[in-house]
This record gives C-alpha cells, sequence and structure tokens, in this order.
C-alpha cells in the first residue's frame, strides 16, 4: 500500500507538473499570437505614440516659456545624452525579453517588479487627464464647423468679460465654465461630459482587439497629421508678422541657457515627446521579431519626433507672431500652458480668412496625435495588467478592454466638471514627470548593475545580429543616469517649492471689489485672467500624493518580493520560453534544450 501510495503521490506530482507546464506554454503561445502583421505597422505605431499633444502643444508653450531658442537649443543637446540613449534602451528590452516592463523587471530580478507597477501608475494617472484634453480638442472640432466661430461671433451676453476678450470670454466662461478656485469642484458640464463620451468609445473602438485593431488604425492616424502639419505651416509662414513669431523660437538668449529651469523643463519634454518611461515603447518592441535593428529604428522615431518638435514650433510659432502683430501683445506675455491653444491659437484662426477650415485642420490634428498617444499608453497598461493577472487572459481582450476604458471614463468624469481644469492642472504638475524620470533610473539600474551590460548587449548582439556600440553603452552607463538623478533631485526640489496654481479672476472689469482687485497691474492685467495662488492644504496634499504614490510602487515591489514568493515560481520560470531560444546562434549551442532560460 505504501508503494502504491508513494507512486500515486507521485504520479499526482509529476501530473500538476505537466499541467503547470502546459498552462505556461498555452500563456507562451497566447503571447506569441500578439505580432505586429509586418514592419509598416510597428514603426508608424511607434511614431504615433511617439508624436503626440505635447509635441505640438506643450513643446510651443515651453519655448515660449523659457525664451524660445535657449530652451530649443538644451531640447536638442538632451536629445543626444538622454532622449535617444534611454529610446533605444526600451526598445532593445521590449525586444530582447518579449515582455512588458513589469515581466522584464521581474525577469531580471524579482525585486525590481515596482518599476513595472510604477510605470502601470504613472499610465493610469496619465490617462485620467490626457483624454480630458482629448474630450476639449472634440468640443472645439465640433464648433469649428460653424462660421462665425463661436469665440470670435459677437457676444450675446451683457456680461462685461465677453466684450473685453471674447476669445477668453469662450474658453473660460463657456467651455469651462470655470470655478473660482481649485477647492470649488461646481457642477458637471453636460456637453463636456458628452465629449468625453465620445473620446472613450473613439479609444475602445481603436483598441478593441489590441495591435491587431491599432496596426491598422496607425496607418491613417500617424500620416494624416503630418498632412495638416505642412498645411498650417504653409498658411502661417505667410502670415503678417509671422516672422517675428518664428525668430522667437530660434534665437537663443545667453542667459537663458544658465538658468537651471530651461534645462530641467527641456528634459523633461524628452520624456513627454519620445514616450520614455510609460511603457508603451517596450511593450510595442515586444510584438516583434528579434531581427529588428533597434539602433536604426532608435535614430529614425527619435528624428522623426524631434523634427516633428520644431516643425510644430515653426507653425505655432508663426501664428502666434500673427497675433502678436494684430493684438500689440508680446509673445512672451501671451497665454501658455492649454490657454495657448485655446486662446491664443484659437483667436489667431479666427481672424484667418476662411476661419472655420483653419480650425477643423488644426483640431483634427490635436486630435489625432492625441488618439494615437493614448493607444500607446492604453497598450501599456492592458499588456501590463495580462501579464500579472491570470484571470484577465482568461477574459476575452475586447471585453476587458471595454471595462478598462469604461472604469477609466467614470474616474476622469470629475474633469468634466467646473473644476475639471484645476484637477487636470494638478495632475499633470505633480504626478507625470517626476515618476518617468523614476522610472528610466529603474529601467537603466535594472539592466547596468542587476543584469549586467556585457551580459545584455552581448544577448542583444546574439539575437539580432547588431551590435551596441560605446556611445550607447557610455550613455546608459554614466551620462544618462548622472542627468537623470541631478534632473530629478531639481524637479522635486522645484515642486515642493512651488506650491500655487492658476487660479481664474476674470477680466479686469469682473474684479471689481475682490480681493484681488490689484493683483495684476498694467497691461498683464488685460493679458491674463487668471493670477497665482497658493494651493490650499487639501490640495497640496492631494498633490504630494499623487507624486510620491507612483514611486513608492519601487519599494513596494521589493517588500512584495521579500514577502510573497511564490515557491513554484523558480520552476515555472524554467519552463518559459527564452528570448533568444529561437535563434539559429542558440540552437547551436544547446540543441537539446526544449525551453531553456538565458543565462
Amino acid at each position: 500500500m505504501y508503494v502504491v501510495y508513494g507512486a500515486s503521490r507521485g504520479q499526482r506530482g509529476l501530473s500538476t507538473l505537466r499541467n503547470k507546464a502546459s498552462f505556461i506554454k498555452k500563456e507562451t503561445a497566447e503571447h506569441k499570437q500578439d505580432q505586429w502583421n509586418n514592419k509598416s505597422e510597428y514603426i508608424l505605431s511607434l511614431i504615433g505614440f511617439a508624436v503626440g499633444i505635447g509635441n505640438i502643444w506643450r513643446f510651443p508653450y515651453l519655448a515660449q516659456k523659457y525664451g524660445g531658442g535657449a530652451f530649443v537649443f538644451a531640447y536638442l543637446v538632451m536629445v543626444l545624452v538622454e532622449g535617444l540613449p534611454l529610446f533605444c534602451l526600451e526598445l532593445a528590452i521590449g525586444n530582447h525579453f518579449k515582455k512588458s516592463v513589469t515581466g522584464s523587471m521581474k525577469h531580471i530580478h524579482k525585486a525590481l517588479v515596482g518599476v513595472g507597477w510604477c510605470t502601470m501608475a504613472v499610465c493610469f494617472l496619465c490617462m485620467l487627464y490626457y483624454n480630458s484634453i482629448i474630450m476639449w480638442i472634440i468640443r472645439y472640432l465640433f464648433e469649428s464647423f460653424v462660421d462665425p466661430l463661436p469665440w470670435a461671433a459677437p457676444c450675446t451676453t451683457n456680461h462685461t468679460c465677453c466684450e473685453t476678450d471674447k476669445t477668453q470670454f469662450y474658453w473660460y466662461y463657456e467651455h469651462l465654465g470655470i470655478s473660482d478656485n481649485i477647492e470649488d469642484i461646481g457642477t458637471f458640464n453636460p456637453t463636456l461630459v458628452i465629449c468625453l463620451v465620445i473620446a472613450w468609445v473613439t479609444i475602445f473602438v481603436c483598441i478593441a482587439r489590441g495591435i491587431a485593431t491599432t496596426g491598422k488604425v496607425v496607418y491613417f492616424s500617424a500620416t494624416a497629421p503630418y498632412v495638416v502639419l505642412i498645411i498650417l505651416l504653409f498658411r502661417g509662414v505667410t502670415l503678417e508678422g509671422a516672422k517675428d513669431g518664428i525668430i522667437y523660437f530660434i534665437t537663443p538668449e545667453p542667459k537663458q541657457l544658465l538658468d537651471v529651469r530651461v534645462w530641467s523643463a527641456a528634459a523633461s519634454q524628452i520624456f513627454y515627446s519620445l514616450g520614455i518611461g510609460f511603457g508603451a515603447i517596450v511593450s510595442f518592441a515586444s510584438f516583434t521579431k528579434n531581427c529588428d535593428n533597434i539602433i536604426r529604428d532608435s535614430i529614425i522615431i527619435t528624428v522623426v519626433n524631434c523634427s516633428t518638435s520644431i516643425l510644430g514650433g515653426f507653425v505655432i510659432f508663426s501664428i502666434i507672431g500673427y497675433r502678436q502683430a494684430m493684438t500689440h501683445v508680446e509673445i512672451s506675455k501671451m497665454e501658455n500652458g492649454p490657454g495657448l491653444a485655446f486662446v491664443a491659437i484659437a483667436e489667431a484662426v479666427a481672424n484667418m480668412h476662411i476661419s472655420p477650415l483653419w480650425a477643423v485642420l488644426f483640431y483634427s490634428m490635436l486630435l489625432l496625435l492625441g488618439v494615437d498617444s493614448l493607444f500607446g499608453l492604453m497598450e501599456s497598461l492592458l499588456h501590463q495588467l495580462r501579464e500579472e493577472l491570470p484571470f484577465v487572459r482568461r477574459v476575452k481582450k475586447h471585453v476587458f478592454n471595454a471595462f478598462v476604458c469604461f472604469t477609466m471614463f467614470l474616474l476622469a468624469l470629475p474633469t468634466a466638471t467646473s473644476g475639471g481644469v484645476y484637477m487636470i492642472n494638478l495632475i499633470d504638475g505633480w504626478a507625470v514627470s517626476i515618476p518617468l524620470l523614476v522610472v528610466a533610473l529603474g529601467e537603466i539600474v535594472a539592466i547596468m548593475w542587476f543584469y549586467g551590460i556585457h551580459r545584455f548587449t552581448s544577448e542583444v548582439y546574439e539575437a539580432t545580429g547588431y551590435r551596441i556600440g560605446w556611445y550607447w553603452q557610455i550613455c546608459w552607463l554614466v551620462i544618462s543616469p548622472v542627468c537623470l538623478v541631478i534632473i530629478a533631485c531639481l524637479s522635486i526640489y522645484s515642486q515642493l517649492q512651488n506650491r500655487s496654481y492658476e487660479q481664474f479672476i476674470g477680466c479686469p472689469e469682473d474684479r471689481v471689489g475682490k480681493e484681488y482687485e490689484y493683483t495684476t497691474n498694467g497691461t498683464d492685467a488685460i493679458l491674463t485672467w487668471t493670477r497665482n495662488s497658493l494651493l490650499p492644504t487639501p490640495a497640496l496634499i492631494g498633490g504630494i500624493f499623487l507624486l510620491f504614490t507612483p514611486i513608492a510602487m519601487i519599494p513596494l515591489g521589493v517588500l512584495h518580493s521579500l514577502w510573497c514568493t511564490d515557491p513554484y515560481e523558480e520552476d515555472s520560470s524554467e519552463l518559459e520560453m527564452s528570448p533568444i531560444a529561437d535563434t539559429p546562434h542558440y540552437e547551436q549551442e544547446h540543441p537539446a534544450a526544449g525551453s531553456p532560460s538565458v543565462v
């Protein structure tokens, strides 16, 4: 009986291991099904994700804020020492490990799983406000089919601010219905809620079945914005005053180059511009074959992305140069942030001939750029959730994607209230920029010190046939991490010192008898309807929470690896498919290996 019982236990144990191996092989097979149909889909998806609203909206307003050419110079330097090397590193990680950021970090060392969790937190927070900006764009796009444009039409109200500046009145009062301060969330704006529904439905339709859907959409969404951008460029440079705007954009001021804030802003813009740290680059690269030339792809995408930022800068500054000629308001004193696209550009477009046509072209371009970037953010989040949560893999992809989109819509609903713009600015200012720096630093530490740079570069060569040169290795080992640490420390210090927010105060006529009646003076009182106000304590606590919550995922991952170790995890990892197991070089060295791990 004892022998029989022992045999029975052995058979059950062997059966369990076989079932586990079968399950893992099935999961690997399902994962391999997610592949790009061709190289064009892969490159266009990367371009579509990397080139977003930040290139056409955030890059120009930062250039406007930090002295034009000085910011552009700092930006180009940061591309060489930070942007290009980190973009290549993420492509290499995804292409080599064939997993998401979380899966790749866990493959390197269990304690690094928190880097992936940090990426998921950043994607989640970024999507909350990013699609709300698309909500604004959709509203303006619909309104652009009316002649005259609503923000240029004669006033139909007796409100004093409408006569002062119709464009700002439309933005603050009619579009946002903005509340007086960040503590007043106000009521829902029905029109914005409808636009938010349209935004999330659009995203779901495009990502319903993962890259099988987005791979087809990007043929249009990634290329059409360039057609519109070129049309707007030809129109912009022919406008009166365009020359002055372009000169401001390309002429650096030496004093500005000594300002640390200029370099910090340029470095953070690299992450927004190229999409580094969000996990989408790693996910997209994991759906490719091993033979991809990651060096060439990195250079192509980075050059296209940065060229788009410069091209977009010429378009935007030619238009705001025209606005300067029309209103005699200096470029440096014009609205920045969201106001650049929805006030300054909107007013300039309204003064052009056939203004509805140019408005439709401009806002449709912003819509396509924004939707493309959201594809990447959603795919990064969904890819990591599918890898981390086994039950998700048992749910049909389009059903789970619909659930995530609906949940994100519900969570983003407060941004469609009167105080929604304050929430968007709070998340944008506190929750994304610094955690992205930490994610990039975590990836460098994982590859350079945990996995080993020589091991990593040799295995990339083994899988792709392309060697990683000295420039990339020096940047990964020294230059990029040093820059990241310095910029992260300066950014955290600056963020904690800057406890203000842009509070709406209305036009000068609307301030009579109020406490901020004389907070601005001269022409500045006419130029802006906001002021810098101290963040109330609840909002400040919320901002600090948003800042450190994604970062806290990294130490939580370390604790999780120490306390929640799966006893079967080591056995499972042995059965996983190696990232280079199916290459000719590997098969020659391990002819009898089934699915060995990389050594």
